[in-house]
């Protein structure tokens, strides 16, 4: 399955974030998912993450029946926590501010090692994906690189409206990856 990740420097946030799939994948189901978090983890693995933090994200950090992707982001990290992604942790579901915010995760009373931390936002869509990506890199002044991976090779892929340096750093990122 071929899926996007965008990497992202934002100023309010003390590291690197990976957003995926804002870009392919319209809908994922479970199984899409599955492979969108493996692409986004071998991606943080080449770039020297021992152990990835992801967080499947969520409008809420219940299960529902009327919120498929909280079963979907449940059964990840179930999954994560049987090893099934090798050496990472998956934490769902789990809302934006909780993943990003260890303030706001103390004051709800969310205790997860993702929790304020999280390296990997897995998005239920690519609605979700685009429109939290846009918001990082246009209003919140962040920057961004863009892959996509799966394929034989990685692809850089930015938005149109990308600056010089980001379309040159996606081609650098893509460049290392496919010499391994």
């Amino acid at each position: 399955l071929l899926s996007h990740v965008a990497i992202l420097e934002v100023p309010a946030y003390h590291k690197l974030l990976y957003i995926t799939d804002g870009g392919l994948v319209v809908a994922p189901g479970l199984e899409e998912k599955r492979a969108i978090l493996r692409n986004a983890l071998s991606l943080c693995r080449f770039l020297g993450y021992e152990r990835p933090k992801a967080a499947a994200l969520c409008a809420a950090e219940t299960v529902s029946p009327r919120m498929p992707e909280t079963g979907d982001a449940a059964a990840l990290r179930e999954e994560g926590e049987r090893g099934d992604f090798g050496p990472c942790l998956v934490e769902g579901p789990i809302s934006l501010d909780l993943a990003t915010s260890a303030e706001a995760a103390r004051l709800k009373g969310y205790c997860s090692p993702v929790a304020g931390d999280a390296d990997i936002l897995l998005v239920p869509s690519i609605a979700a994906g685009n429109l939290l990506g846009k918001a990082l890199y246009g209003l919140a002044g962040g920057k961004m690189a863009g892959v996509v991976l799966g394929a034989s090779v990685p692809i850089a892929l930015n938005s149109r409206g990308a600056s010089w340096e980001e379309k040159y750093n996606s081609i650098l990122i893509c460049a290392a990856m496919s010499r391994r």
